[in-house]
């Protein structure tokens, strides 16, 4: 295991071994990795302190929902 800084961790909330997992899950699931990470798991992460309630969380998913590629 690499020490230091965990760039992923800091991003996006997850660990880089957890990472891998879910990008394979969403290659697993016809899913772009990418889009993932930058539409639910980051804005989840940078808002997660102010987020108390579900309705807030069905907020990001919608809205990556909507931008989701075709």
């Amino acid at each position: 295991m690499s020490k230091g800084i965990d760039s992923v961790f800091l991003h996006y909330g997850v660990r880089r071994d957890d990472m891998a997992l879910i990008e394979q899950a969403c290659r697993d699931n016809d899913i772009q990795p990418d889009w993932l990470k930058e539409q639910i798991l980051k804005p989840y992460h940078e808002q997660r302190d102010e987020m108390v309630d579900e309705k807030e969380i069905k907020k990001v998913i919608n809205r990556a929902l909507k931008n989701l590629p075709k």
